[in-house]
């Protein structure tokens, strides 16, 4: 089980997670669904180890691998570079597997600047995915991918077996997962419907 208890993180003045509490299997696809703003980024934050609560703990089961809401390419690295930097030398070979999941097959000699947007999410999405890990957290992974495309990629996703939790705001994507916790705020709460 993936669970967070009585989290609470603020900043500044603002509330951003008061008391929250959730819990999820570990298995299949889970979406945190809610207007931006609302606290679901500082919450995956929380779970990846990156932004310390005031309160409460976090129980996960092992280490994670974290999809920023930004691209954050290099712009001196090639696509097929941006994968060999996170791969062990004994894993370079998969460097074509993980293009081919999200559908870069044969881009691996560009670099960011000749991408389009929706290439550039998907070329951070095969980076992450390469770190591998026994949970994805994943921000927003198909923002500027069309609804078909972010389909097959969630498809092929689901088909590694490793439970994900992730953000979204397309319902191409929502309709897709196991899961789907409606949330609002701040303070992060689940809505009730």
């Amino acid at each position: 089980m993936i669970s967070v208890s009585d989290i609470t993180v603020c900043f500044a003045e603002k509330t951003v997670l008061d008391g929250f509490s959730l819990a999820v299997p570990e298995q299949g696809i889970t979406a945190l669904s809610g207007p931006s703003g609302c606290g679901k980024t500082t919450l995956l934050r929380v779970v990846a180890g990156l932004q310390k609560p005031q309160a409460g703990t976090a129980s996960l089961p092992g280490p994670v691998s974290l999809l920023f809401q930004e691209d954050r390419l290099l712009p001196w690295r090639t696509v097929g570079q941006h994968i060999t930097d996170v791969l062990p030398k004994a894993r370079r070979g998969e460097v074509g597997r993980w293009l081919e999941l999200v559908e870069l097959a044969g881009e691996q000699a560009r670099y960011p600047a000749q991408l389009s947007g929706g290439m550039g999410r998907r070329l951070a999405l095969a980076r992450c995915l390469a770190c591998g890990g026994a949970l994805l957290l994943l921000d927003e992974p198909f923002a500027g991918v069309d609804a078909q495309r972010a389909g097959r990629i969630l498809a092929r996703i689901r088909a590694l077996g490793t439970p994900v939790l992730l953000t979204s705001h397309q319902e191409a994507v929502l309709s897709r997962c196991d899961r789907v916790l409606a949330l609002e705020g701040p303070p992060l709460r689940q809505k009730n419907r």
